[in-house]
């Protein structure tokens, strides 16, 4: 198994958000973390990577424990985070942003992320603060996949971007879930988006996890679509 979170309690400090969380996902598989505001997604995805606190709970890459409060060793391990206000260098060109990431990478890359986001080749020398909201989160991505991860897990893929550049993520996303072999965990405020991209799907409520199973099945369930409900 590719990566596997076995009871995890996570919060900040003396404050625990997620409870009792449990997941395995292998290699091209690809889950959606859903639910309410407020009800713990981005606080877990940011304890499995080591950046808020790991109360309980285990993590592994490939049967072997990852520490926790180290986000170097997910790196090291080929997990990759694209956070919710996308990670750029806003002083530094797409290119010298793209470069960074190609030097800390896990391991050789074949993905060609200008192939995904032709607009980014045409910005190479622009500062990315300088992009628009959708051109840094195909640079956040890009960069994400420059690393060369097996896992990525992305938090707020589409918020706050227009229809058309969602939809050249979504499909950058699905294209490389499929082709590429590589996992994906994504927490999105719209569920119809998230479970398109995603096959499989987990809901919080309160920290824990209340639902999980396939995306075709649970999405035209109405029990399960009301937990949705913002």
């Amino acid at each position: 198994m590719l990566f596997t979170a076995k009871s995890i309690v996570g919060g900040y400090r003396a404050i625990r958000i997620v409870r009792d969380v449990s997941f395995e996902l292998d290699t091209g598989e690809t889950l959606a973390v859903l639910g309410r505001n407020g009800v713990g997604k981005t606080t877990l995805l940011r304890t499995l990577m080591g950046l808020a606190d790991r109360h309980g709970g285990e993590m592994s890459v490939d049967g072997k424990p990852v520490p926790a409060g180290d986000p170097r060793a997910l790196a090291r391990a080929g997990v990759t985070f694209v956070p919710d206000d996308r990670g750029v260098f806003p002083r530094l060109t797409v290119a010298e942003n793209l470069t960074l990431a190609r030097e800390a990478a896990y391991a050789p890359t074949d993905i060609d992320s200008f192939a995904l986001f032709p607009d980014l080749e045409r910005r190479l020398d622009q500062p990315a603060g300088t992009l628009s909201g959708g051109q840094q989160q195909q640079l956040a991505i890009a960069r994400a996949l420059a690393t060369g991860p097996r896992l990525l897990i992305v938090d707020e893929l589409s918020q706050g971007l227009q229809p058309s550049i969602v939809q050249s993520l979504s499909e950058a996303l699905r294209k490389v879930t499929r082709e590429a072999g590589l996992a994906l965990i994504l927490v999105d405020q719209n569920p119809e988006l998230a479970m398109r991209i995603c096959t499989r799907v987990m809901v919080m409520q309160r920290g824990e996890v209340v639902a999980a199973g396939r995306s075709d099945k649970l999405g035209s369930d109405a029990s399960f679509l009301d937990l949705l409900i913002v």
